[in-house]
């Protein structure tokens, strides 16, 4: 058996660092408004609940939880790595990577136009995606104004 160092739970247990205490609060206050709807409504017990009503409040409550508390309390745990750090983890950086050069070629040899390589290599590269990585490289292209060899060669010489 291994006890925690004091304070060290919500590192460890990432849904006790608000996760929970935000799905217990949205339940609470749909238990309470019931509560509140039953004794206007003239009942003697307002707290009590059945089973299946108290789960269809909860998996409400669940639901009302949001993507961006989740993300939240998971960044305070500090025990996601940060965007530099996920990045030094990718076998390349962004203007080596092998399937970015294809779809540069791509756009030597067929008929793409310039916005719609800039999409491709948006949509591919993600947030690794920089303007200033990629300028040179459609320039050559757009410079060679339609000779694939010549364009093709300048590519392969970046």
């Amino acid at each position: 058996l291994e006890f925690f160092e004091p304070n060290m739970t919500s590192f460890v247990q990432p849904c006790d660092a608000g996760i929970i205490r935000c799905f217990k609060a949205i339940y609470h206050r749909s238990f309470c408004a019931r509560a509140l709807d039953l004794d206007d409504a003239g009942e003697v017990n307002i707290y009590k609940i059945d089973l299946l009503e108290a789960m269809t409040m909860a998996k409400g409550a669940w639901f009302m939880v949001t993507r961006e508390t989740i993300k939240n309390c998971w960044n305070h745990t500090c025990i996601q790595p940060d965007s530099s750090a996920i990045q030094s983890l990718l076998p390349y950086p962004a203007h080596a990577d092998p399937l970015a050069w294809t779809i540069v070629r791509d756009f030597v040899t067929s008929d793409m136009t310039l916005p719609e390589v800039e999409s491709a290599l948006q949509l591919h590269l993600g947030d690794r995606f920089v303007d200033a990585d990629w300028q040179l490289a459609l320039k050559v292209v757009m410079d060679a104004e339609g000779d694939v060899d010549q364009a093709l060669e300048a590519v392969d010489k970046l």
